[in-house]
């Protein structure tokens, strides 16, 4: 019996000794991988908790308020911050334009992993292998610069949408005396941006802005859950995105099928230029989300920041309406009820008002450009990764491998670049740059223009990673803002709490309720 005693206790003992061991190794492990971690950047500045844990950036990206806390980091820290064991954030635009320049050694970080739409598939966004995003690129390229598809223009889709958007507040949002109707303008301008979107790629919109609900659950909720692939829904889904999905697939097989007619759209540039029947459904998935949530918050914040600067809002409308007073065509103002509109009478082309006109009214352009400035839509860090044998930024060694993010938020609010009042929403100030170019100031004035405009830029990428959508965003926000505030008058119905907005990648936003009366017909 001692016997037997003896070697359980012996065979416990051993046990414990094991386990008590193997602890030990792997928490030496740990410390030792800890330090390394630390020690590989530990000359870059940072909060100290995020030089050897993810938990400094998990914790603040899932606030809701992450624009607020890059904006700090870049404030305390200087241009180049540490915010993970492995990652730094610039807002240095000079940095930020080296690291994604055409012939740049730097590569897409592990960051844009998270963009697939499902899982396996890359996207132009979630593509890191350079030769295969380059070539991705030039097929993708004559669809967005017009010179494919003879016939197919970014505009006609969008006048089409503008329209139906106009259609939609004049028959149902239009309060009048005694009427109020409040209207969710965020909603509104998301149902805009899906059916603006589907109409440029693929001929047809899905006809939000016309049933004027969120005809597949959840697609306006997108911002909260992308670029996040595993949690993003399937094609084979009854609801939500996954729906959609479906007919979306749906589409890409009658376009393919032969004997399909040739279209006037995107898509067909897409089919032209060689796309693969996996590339098309990626890419076109990839437009619908990143599309419709970059310029439904663009449109909304930068009306939202009108509508809290009365000055520049007043200096719009002056603008607007001296350029209206000049056109000849002229609309009658339909009732509140009426289910017809002044735009039934007409194509979309010859009411709307035009790109060429939009981009030539400079106080507009310098709205666009101030809100972009003060909301850019994408706040997540788009990290590029430095190139073996590392690199020298700003005068710091940073080891290759490193993921360098783009603290985009902070560099819209840099008081070295935009002066003292940057957090005032002030169109005046693109304004008096060009006005002291136009008048022969120095070169200092010049060079300060021109990095105004090359930091606002820097909100659509840079180089190779630019985003090939710019000159459709830039179209939709000159033609909305221009329509809407040429007809309505907008007020905000909570001037306390206007928005409920949070921040991570994109802005996600939900109640901007306001009060739309008419102004004049167009």
């Amino acid at each position: 019996m001692t016997y037997i005693t003896d070697t359980i206790v012996g065979r416990f003992a051993y046990t414990s000794v094991a386990i008590h061991t193997f602890g030990v190794v792997l928490l030496a492990g740990t410390v030792i991988q800890t330090l390394r971690s630390w020690y590989r950047l530990r000359h870059v500045p940072g909060p100290f908790l995020a030089s050897f844990s993810s938990a400094w950036m998990l914790r603040r990206s899932l606030s809701g308020r992450f624009h607020e806390h890059l904006r700090e980091v870049g404030d305390t820290y200087g241009t180049l911050v540490r915010v993970g064991p492995n990652d730094l954030v610039a807002s240095d635009p000079e940095t930020l334009r080296r690291m994604s320049a055409v012939r740049s050694p730097y590569t897409k970080g592990t960051f844009y992993e998270t963009g697939r739409i499902t899982p396996g598939e890359d996207t132009i966004v979630s593509l890191r292998d350079e030769a295969r995003h380059k070539a991705l690129r030039s097929k993708m390229g004559p669809a967005f610069n017009g010179r494919e598809n003879e016939g197919f223009s970014f505009g006609a889709g969008i006048d089409s949408q503008v329209c139906q958007l106009v259609n939609l507040i004049d028959s149902k949002y239009l309060s009048q005396p005694g009427q109020h109707r409040p209207v969710q303008f965020f909603e509104k301008i998301s149902f805009f941006a899906l059916d603006a979107i589907s109409d440029i790629s693929f001929g047809q919109a899905f006809g939000y802005l016309t049933a004027d609900k969120d005809l597949y659950r959840s697609t306006t909720r997108l911002a909260q859950t992308w670029p996040l692939s595993l949690m993003l829904p399937r094609d084979g889904d009854q609801t939500g995105f996954g729906r959609l999905m479906g007919l979306v697939d749906s589409i890409i097989d009658k376009r393919l099928a032969p004997g399909a007619e040739p279209q006037k759209d995107m898509m067909q540039a897409f089919i032209n230029s060689g796309m693969s029947r996996s590339e098309l459904t990626q890419q076109v998935f990839v437009q619908i989300i990143a599309g419709s949530i970059s310029t439904t918050t663009a449109i909304c914040m930068t009306l939202l920041c009108l509508l809290t600067t009365p000055s520049a809002y007043a200096a719009l409308i002056a603008e607007i309406d001296r350029a209206t007073s000049t056109t000849t065509t002229t609309t009658t103002t339909t009732t509140a009820n009426s289910r017809e509109s002044p735009l039934d009478a007409g194509s979309p082309a010859s009411i709307i008002i035009t790109n060429t006109k939009a981009r030539a009214l400079p106080y507009l352009q310098a709205v666009i450009r101030e809100g972009l400035r003060f909301y850019p839509p994408v706040i997540g860090l788009g990290s590029k990764q430095v190139p073996p044998g590392g690199d020298t930024i700003k005068g710091i060694y940073i080891p290759e491998g490193t993921q360098v993010g783009m603290n985009i938020f902070g560099l819209m609010r840099s008081r070295a670049i935009w002066g003292d009042d940057v957090d005032v929403f002030r169109p005046e100030r693109w304004i008096e740059a060009e006005a002291a170019v136009q008048q022969g100031g120095d070169d200092a004035v010049a060079r300060r223009l021109q990095e105004m405009n090359g930091a606002v830029e820097l909100v659509f990428g840079h180089g190779k990673y630019v985003c090939l959508g710019k000159g459709v965003a830039m179209m939709e926000l000159g033609k909305v803002l221009f329509e809407l505030l040429a007809r309505y008058h907008f007020s905000i119905i909570n001037k306390e709490s206007p928005i409920k907005a949070s921040s991570a990648i994109f802005w996600a936003a939900k109640d901007l309720w306001l009060h739309i009366g008419p102004r004049r017909a167009r």
